[in-house]
């Protein structure tokens, strides 16, 4: 009989997370493994095509409108379900003073989707989906990810302390972040262990030759969400003064724009033909592939997905001084670190694009130390073999 995964992610959106779940399913022997996807929330559900046709896709509306807002309690009052909707808006008041607390309360009110008892429940998301997966869910080895700097990120300490506990394992996805979550939580540092997010060269490299239309000339190419935390003040700062010294360029963002504020902002600083927002692509690396520069502004991540796939299409890379960078970047040797402001952040983009020496030596060091990591699914293997 075959042995009965289950994964657990809120929702397959764009963004790092969503991919790499994606990508680990793709990797996953579902031949060899029941495999069952509780997919929380299908909203904006872009990577849905990707999901292996093999992997049985659990749905329950319940369990996205416990996540939702003031819609989310018309819903539940329109279904009947009385209790549900009073604990949305307990949770909305909640959240404002404790997200570990409000992370506990929606877990509480996750109803149960499966009886099965599972060899291996995977909790890709964290937080509510962990204490979910513990309080509520049959498993013989339960584990848990997390996707971050846990120093950046400690809002739900007080539940994860508690929780954490009762898993088998905790991995994350870098040296750096395995290192904060052993500092944070010394007491479990001997769960902690890192398994490396997935991604399969072959397949990028197959993915960047589809045809798109592609402005000609200097074009930097930034992937992910149009938000702060992703440092977009940061690059129309720096496009605002590559423009006023008559650098010519234009900038192409891919990814979900979280505010529309920031397209007016690009408006009102007269920055319309230098910046452009392509919106959120399934497949993003056509764009990468024809860039002259990758630039990833950002203020926080665990280990960028998007940056570990610009370095398998071997791009020249400007990225900020964020707190794990040294993950994945040395400057000087494999790409450009910069200071988190936009004034460095334009000086670095005008170096390297400047400079086609700088930019073939980078080339080159990474033509030489591409990494096919797509063994990482060994780790999940291991556990549910044990």
């Amino acid at each position: 009989m075959k042995k009965r995964v289950l994964f657990i992610i809120s929702t397959l959106q764009s963004g790092g997370v969503s991919k790499s779940m994606v990508s680990l399913l793709n990797a996953w022997d579902c031949n060899k493994y029941e495999t069952d996807l509780l997919l929380c929330s299908q909203a904006g559900n872009i990577y849905k095509e990707q999901i292996p046709k093999q992997v049985n896709v659990i749905y329950d509306p319940r369990i996205e409108n416990v996540m939702g807002g003031l819609k989310s309690y018309v819903w539940f009052l329109r279904h009947g379900h009385i209790l549900l909707a009073l604990g949305v808006l307990i949770r909305l008041v909640l959240s404002r003073f404790s997200k570990a607390k409000a992370g506990v309360l929606i877990s509480r009110m996750m109803p149960v989707v499966t009886p099965i008892e599972y060899d291996l429940i995977v909790d890709y998301g964290g937080q509510q989906l962990l204490y979910y997966m513990i309080d509520k869910l049959k498993g013989k080895k339960k584990i848990s990810f997390f996707h971050s700097d846990y120093r950046q990120w400690p809002y739900y300490y007080a539940a994860d302390k508690k929780y954490y506990r009762y898993v088998d394992v905790i991995f994350s996805i870098s040296d750096a972040c395995v290192k904060s979550l052993r500092e944070v939580f010394p007491e479990y540092a001997d769960k902690v262990a890192l398994m490396e997010n997935i991604s399969s060269p072959k397949l990028l490299h197959q993915l960047a030759e589809e045809y798109i239309d592609f402005p000609s000339g200097n074009v930097f190419v930034t992937v992910g969400h149009i938000s702060e935390q992703k440092g977009i003040d940061f690059a129309i700062e720096a496009a605002k003064i590559l423009k006023s010294r008559r650098v010519q360029f234009q900038w192409l963002f891919v990814g979900k724009i979280i505010r529309q504020y920031w397209i007016e902002k690009v408006h009102a600083l007269g920055l319309d033909d230098a910046i452009k927002f392509v919106g959120i692509k399934t497949n993003p690396y056509p764009y990468m592939k024809r860039a002259t520069l990758i630039v990833h502004p950002t203020r926080f991540e665990g280990k960028s997905i998007a940056l570990d796939e610009a370095k398998i299409l071997c791009k020249p890379i400007v990225v900020t001084n964020f707190s794990t960078v040294h993950d994945q970047f040395e400057d000087g040797v494999n790409a450009s670190i910069c200071e988190m402001n936009g004034k460095s952040l334009a000086e670095a983009i005008v170096h390297l694009a400047e400079n086609g020496d700088l930019q073939h030596r980078y080339i080159t060091y990474l033509t030489e130390h591409i990494v096919d990591n797509s063994t990482e699914v060994e780790k999940l293997y291991q556990l549910v073999n044990e």
